[in-house]
């Protein structure tokens, strides 16, 4: 990951395209996908079954994820010294729990209704700010913020398996609008929610390297 994407003219255009994309899901796309959707899992009533009460296991995954890779990494560190694959752990490890706390902060923020409330209830698809528990905490993707991070990591450090980062990410965010359980527009913020965590995490990490080891 090329750290010309810190510079402040570059960033600032992403965000802005990205911010675009948000507002213009929000105002064309949300509420035609997300009714689609629905009319879709009513016609299949196996499906409707299988998707109307998923466990949330976020919480539980980012706990033991993190746990493996900081005891991987200390593991590595001590038998093999720093390498490409300790710098990948301590990246990982740090984003992606940090994304999990974040990503609680930010739906607290906005106080966006979920998608399957406002397909009970109707209504605008609107924020509450300061007001996200509950129902409105659906902005940005919780589960896309936590996988965009953790994947970035292996973006920045294995290139061959960029393929498979982007293809999970996209099926990911593909089955959270397509189980309603979020608009796209929460998917989109929440996977570049991810990547920028990711992306000041490894620019944190690089003024503090491991000894003796440069932060690639």
């Amino acid at each position: 990951m090329n750290d010309n994407y810190f510079k402040p003219k570059n960033l600032a255009g992403i965000s802005l395209l990205v911010f675009a994309a948000v507002l213009f899901s929000i105002a064309f796309l949300d509420r035609g996908i997300a009714l689609g959707v629905m009319q879709l899992l009513r016609s299949s009533s196996i499906l409707h079954r299988t998707t109307a009460n998923m466990p949330d296991l976020l919480f539980l995954l980012v706990c033991i994820g993190t746990a493996v890779m900081w005891t991987a990494y200390f593991f590595l560190i001590r038998r093999r010294g720093h390498n490409e694959q300790t710098l990948f752990l301590r990246l990982a490890a740090t984003a992606t729990p940090f994304a999990f706390l974040l990503k609680s902060f930010l739906k607290f923020i906005f106080g966006r209704i979920n998608t399957r409330a406002w397909l009970a209830g109707g209504g605008p698809i609107d924020f509450q700010f300061f007001h996200g528990t509950g129902e409105r905490g659906a902005f940005p993707s919780g589960h896309m913020m936590v996988f965009t991070a953790f994947f970035a990591a292996v973006w920045c450090f294995y290139p061959r398996y960029r393929p498979l980062a982007a293809g999970l990410l996209f099926l990911l965010g593909a089955a959270l609008i397509a189980t309603d359980y979020h608009f796209l527009s929460d998917v989109i913020a929440g996977a570049y929610a991810g990547l920028l965590v990711t992306l000041f995490t490894r620019r944190y990490l690089i003024k503090s390297p491991p000894p003796g080891r440069h932060f690639l």
